[in-house]
């Protein structure tokens, strides 16, 4: 059973009028207005041949189609046969056979709205309402800047003032132990550059978000120079003890590509 407030459409036109694209955009959505206000069942117990009287500004609106276009296309389509209009009353022609597809020169004289429709259909336009209309008025009057007037940053100079920003919200010890840390590697040339320097910091906090641990874990590289930081463990002198009694650090494999010079 069909339900209230529905439309139902043959599965011959559906097919070979509606899948086939036998109507282009503009005619489809004039038809689908004349079907829902003819076939379509709005508390009556069976379809309706034709819509009750209607002016072209009523659909038009509808639609929410530029009245001169709508004009245009509707006009049109009457002298097709897809449309049949009597006493101000629309009915859709379903038997496609009897449509009549006039040249343009036919149909309009006006060159220039000719080229307007042409256009139309071309760039594939969609009559918006008008609250999506104002909306796009708006972004266009904005205008874009032009990418190529901003040149982009440059990554190490980036990462530098990721750099800075990160070390200024430290305390002094925190920094002077940093400081011992990047001389220690110096001595030992394995000089670190700020690439290096800022991931060695991403690596400390994720050992700890704590500065004094921080603090001791930059002190037990300093003291075991190593050229990076590992998880703060006890020790002799701050040193790891394997199993087999051997000094090891954790994660030496691991993170091996950290002591690599940057």
């Amino acid at each position: 059973m069909i339900p209230d407030k529905s439309t139902p459409i043959k599965n011959e036109i559906l097919i070979n009028i509606f899948a086939k694209g036998l109507l282009n955009k503009d005619e489809m959505r004039i038809i689908f207005y004349i079907i829902r206000w003819s076939w379509g069942f709005d508390g009556v117990s069976r379809r309706q041949d034709w819509t009750k009287e209607l002016t072209k500004r009523q659909i038009a609106n509808g639609i929410e189609m530029h009245e001169s276009h709508f004009n245009r296309n509707i006009n049109r389509m009457i002298i097709e046969k897809k449309i049949i209009i009597k006493d101000g009353c629309y009915q859709f022609n379903e038997h496609y056979e009897e449509w009549e597809n006039l040249p343009k020169s036919q149909v309009l004289d006006d060159n220039k709205l000719t080229k307007l429709v042409n256009k139309t259909y071309q760039n594939g336009k969609v009559n918006l309402p008008k609250s999506q209309v104002i909306l796009t008025k708006k972004v266009s009057s904005t205008g874009l800047k032009p990418l190529q007037n901003k040149p982009l940053p440059d990554r190490k100079e980036t990462i530098k003032e990721t750099l800075k920003e990160t070390l200024k919200e430290k305390g002094d010890i925190f920094l002077n132990t940093w400081k011992d840390f990047i001389d220690m590697r110096k001595e030992i040339n394995k000089k670190i550059s700020k690439v290096g320097q800022s991931r060695m910091l991403n690596r400390l906090n994720d050992l700890s978000n704590n500065e004094n641990i921080q603090i001791e874990i930059l002190n037990q590289s300093i003291m075991n120079s190593w050229t990076t930081v590992w998880p703060l463990k006890g020790g002799i002198n701050g040193q790891f003890t394997g199993t087999n009694g051997s000094s090891k650090k954790p994660g030496e494999d691991k993170y091996k590509h950290l002591e690599e010079t940057y």
